[in-house]
C-alpha cells in the first residue's frame, strides 16, 4: 500500500507519539490497529472526511450569497416568528 508524503508523517509522528507513551508498534501493527478502530467506530472516518473538505470554495461561498435575500428592516421577533412559525409567549 502506498502512501503520500503526509500519510507518511502523519504515521512517524502517531508512532513517535506512542513510543513516548510506551508503546511500540511498527507502521504495520499501527496501520492494522487503525483499521481496527475504523471499522468499530466509522463515523469518526466520516466525520474526518467532512472536516477535510473545509475550507469551503470561493465558489461556494458566492452561490450562497447570492441566493440569500434582503427582508428589509426586521425585528428579533420577526426573525424568531420566522424561524420558529409561531409568536413567542410572553
Amino acid at each position: 500500500m502506498k502512501l503520500t508524503d503526509v500519510g507518511k508523517k502523519g504515521l512517524d509522528r502517531l508512532q513517535a507519539r506512542l513510543v513516548l507513551l510506551g508503546y511500540q508498534f511498527t507502521k504495520e501493527e499501527l496501520l492494522e490497529r487503525l483499521i481496527e478502530a475504523g471499522s468499530e467506530k466509522p463515523a469518526a472516518i466520516i466525520e474526518r472526511a467532512k472536516a477535510a473538505s473545509l475550507p469551503i470554495p470561493e465558489k461556494e461561498i458566492q452561490r450562497i450569497i447570492d441566493s440569500s435575500e434582503d427582508m428589509g428592516p426586521t425585528s428579533w421577533r420577526d426573525i424568531d416568528r420566522i424561524l420558529y412559525g409561531r409568536k413567542l409567549k410572553r
